[in-house]
């Protein structure tokens, strides 16, 4: 019988960590690794530290404690929930509330929600308003209606029904007064009003008006635009390099493919022609060759424009280690 009642007893110990018996009540608290008591042994219970802080329990309420022994959080909780980047205090019946810990340091203004944006910042809603806590505490005052991404130093963010970008301090690099904005991608970004579409520098600059009808981007410091249903090219500081005047563009690997009325060919990014105008497809490069189209039949053209197959197959396949399948037709 005795045992039976040691090895329930140990099982207990293993299971929460610290246990109370019947016959005996304990206190908790924590020393460091010099044996000097850090935090008096004092709390009905305690959990362990996470970055920087732990919960302690005292007369059925709940507080935290910091690793210098200090009470920064006193035992008037029912319950605390610690995270890695804040802490969640709430009582029956009450809003959770929610304080920052930033460099070690928990701030005491408590916010109604929080969530990680990146290493640096944490964002905070209070009054249905979100704000920004940088890494060394300072609060970027909430006033914005939502968040929408953090990427690279910048956040989305939308106030009043319209749209801007933030930076990590907080200055506003696009004003938020556009119906979309997309995050700064290899420093520029996309901004919409009245369905047009333009680009904004990461200096708050704008470098192509906001005049163009397609959402557009910049790759290899080239963007295709379009206009009135025509599509050309600028650059990235908004200048027109391929006029505005094809009836589709497309990127097909290193270069542009283009259609003109029915019939399609290609482009470098200058503008200077690789190939025709004047096939009825062109598909995508594959190792570095791309499937035409011409009259019905089918060949091939590699990426300086030279057809390596005169168009004169009923049908081809896009080349695959080195060799690409065709089809005739025999007999009737």
């Amino acid at each position: 019988m005795m045992k039976r009642i040691i090895v329930l007893v140990l099982m207990l110990i293993v299971k929460t960590g610290f246990a109370q018996s019947k016959e005996k009540a304990f206190k908790y608290g924590f020393v460091d690794q010099t044996g000097k008591e850090i935090v008096p042994c004092k709390y009905d219970d305690i959990v362990a530290f996470e970055n920087g802080f732990a919960v302690v329990k005292l007369k059925g309420k709940s507080g935290v404690v910091d690793k210098t022994g200090k009470e920064v959080i006193r035992c008037i909780y029912d319950e605390i929930q610690n995270k890695k980047n804040w802490i969640i205090v709430s009582n029956k019946n009450a809003k959770a509330q929610y304080l920052v810990k930033s460099s070690d340091v928990l701030l005491t203004k408590k916010y109604d929600e929080a969530k990680t944006l990146s290493h640096e910042i944490t964002a905070v809603k209070l009054n249905n308003k979100w704000g920004f806590i940088d890494v060394v505490g300072e609060e970027i005052t909430p006033k914005y209606d939502e968040i929408i991404d953090f990427a690279d130093r910048f956040a989305v963010v939308k106030l009043n029904g319209k749209y801007g970008i933030v930076d990590q301090i907080g200055k506003e690099v696009v004003f938020p007064i556009y119906d979309q904005v997309q995050n700064f991608k290899e420093g520029f970004a996309v901004v919409e009003s009245n369905n047009k579409f333009g680009v904004i520098s990461e200096e708050g600059k704008i470098v192509v008006p906001i005049k163009y009808d397609m959402n557009f981007y910049f790759k290899d410091n080239v963007s295709i635009v379009k206009q009135e249903n025509k599509y050309g090219i600028l650059d990235n500081e908004g200048k027109e390099i391929v006029p505005i005047q094809y009836d589709f563009m497309v990127l097909n690997d290193e270069l542009i493919q283009v259609k003109s009325g029915d019939k399609y060919g290609l482009i470098d990014k200058t503008g200077k022609e690789v190939a025709p105008i004047k096939y009825d497809a062109i598909e995508s490069f594959k190792d570095g060759i791309a499937v035409i189209k011409s009259d019905g039949k089918y060949g091939f053209i590699d990426k300086e424009g030279k057809e390596i197959v005169t168009p004169k197959y009923e049908k081809a396949d896009d080349f695959k280690d080195g060799l690409g399948a065709v089809r005739i037709q025999v007999g009737k």
